[in-house]
């Protein structure tokens, strides 16, 4: 697996215009520009008119297969609930509708009751290649961190949008582990089940807590959902949640490669 640099994908801008709620969406290429190793912006953007209304913060990951990605995106749609977060589909769409169920498929997302951010999980490839006809060799894996107004003014210092873009540009990272340790899904990359009941037999953890991990782990084994192992396992949903940091502590996965 090879991952890039943390960037920012698209961000939106409103015109702050009481008569319009006209939006544009600019790709980052279009509008950053770099000199002598510092972020910056075409003097076209630099208009004290805009507000920044929602920026999109990504990561990419690089696979051999295309069954890797696949792979990774499955264990994602297997998330133990967060509160107040929702998953949200493309759409509706009838049986014969292809196109909806293709994307439902090859993505996951969930986003908050405020619709002030959402996470995103999505196969790359398969995005450029249905809806813009482009076709890549490489398999990628992209995890999509999206803020509106609300968040934003939350996370920024700065008043003007260009100077809360760039204070996001330098968050990305951050913002991205910070979401993934909230999913309990820090490491998402499987090791197969012995493996993981190696590293739980070698922990530090009291042996009442290691063989409630194991059960976890097994139950996990080509689990349905982490809400149906809790279920499954009846344990309660906030000793549940500490386990699930226990796997993250060890550096590992709960869910392995299925047997």
């Amino acid at each position: 697996m090879i991952t890039n640099k943390y960037g920012i994908h698209t961000f939106s801008l409103k015109l702050q215009c009481k008569y319009s709620e006209i939006q544009n969406i600019i790709e980052q290429n279009e509008c950053i520009r770099t000199s002598n190793g510092k972020l910056g912006l075409s003097p076209y953007y630099q208009m004290p008119q805009f507000k920044l209304s929602r920026c999109d913060l990504t990561y990419n990951l690089y696979y051999e297969r295309k069954a890797d990605v696949q792979d990774r995106l499955n264990i994602f749609k297997k998330s133990f609930p967060i509160p107040h977060y929702n998953t949200v589909k493309f759409g509706k769409y009838s049986n014969s509708d292809e196109k909806f169920k293709g994307a439902n498929k090859h993505s996951w997302t969930i986003e908050n009751k405020s619709k002030s951010c959402a996470f995103s999980v999505y196969d790359k490839s398969y995005e450029l290649e249905k809806r813009h006809d482009i076709k890549i060799g490489e398999h990628i894996l992209r995890l999509e961190l999206r803020f509106g107004r609300s968040k934003i003014t939350k996370l920024t210092t700065s008043k003007d949008w260009e100077s809360q873009l760039i204070e996001l540009g330098s968050q990305v990272e951050k913002q991205q582990h910070k979401f993934l340790h909230r999913l309990h899904m820090t490491y998402f990359d499987s090791v197969s089940l012995s493996e993981l009941m190696d590293r739980i037999n070698a922990s530090k953890y009291r042996e009442k807590t290691k063989k409630k991990l194991r059960r976890i782990a097994k139950k996990a084994n080509g689990c349905v959902s982490l809400a149906a192992v809790q279920k499954d396992c009846r344990i309660r949903k906030s000793e549940f949640i500490k386990l699930l940091g226990k796997f993250e502590e060890m550096g590992v996965g709960y869910i392995s490669f299925k047997s």
